[in-house]
């Protein structure tokens, strides 16, 4: 008797696991990963508020998750800042996978606010018009 519940317990577990995969599979496609969100989320805005910004200086602040794969070093999701005082000018920031540490991607996306298809994607950080470029940055696109 002790054996045939073993196995049926046994065999439910397994049946659930074997049911329960396709929806997991589904909703981290959709939604991304929980842990490098919450990562993503509480490390950018703390490194901005480092840099001396407040949430006064932002027109917009919030994670994304890119359609392709990035850098193998960084975390997927990204976080993406546009300034009050440079509204055509969009940052994305990154979270390494090994230190939590924030960095910003040089690409900058620059263009009309209002249109999505003006958007034009720059790599320097010598653009005059990027006043919040840091020091140091990564290519999203280096070590794919």
């Amino acid at each position: 008797m002790k054996r045939y519940r073993w196995w049926v317990s046994g065999t439910g577990v397994i049946l659930l696991l074997l049911i329960s995969t396709p929806f997991v599979i589904l909703y981290l496609m959709n939604n991304g990963n929980p842990y490098t969100r919450f990562w993503t989320e509480k490390q950018v805005p703390a490194h901005l508020a480092e840099q001396g910004y407040t949430e006064d200086d932002y027109l917009e602040a919030y994670w994304v998750l890119p359609n392709y794969r990035i850098n193998k070093d960084i975390y997927t999701d990204g976080f993406v800042v546009r300034f009050k005082d440079e509204p055509n000018v969009v940052y994305t920031y990154g979270v390494k996978r090994h230190g939590k540490e924030v960095v910003q991607y040089c690409e900058k996306e620059i263009g009309e606010a209002e249109s999505d298809d003006a958007l034009q994607i720059v790599k320097s950080m010598d653009e005059p018009s990027a006043k919040h470029s840091e020091s140091t940055c990564i290519d999203s696109m280096g070590n794919r």
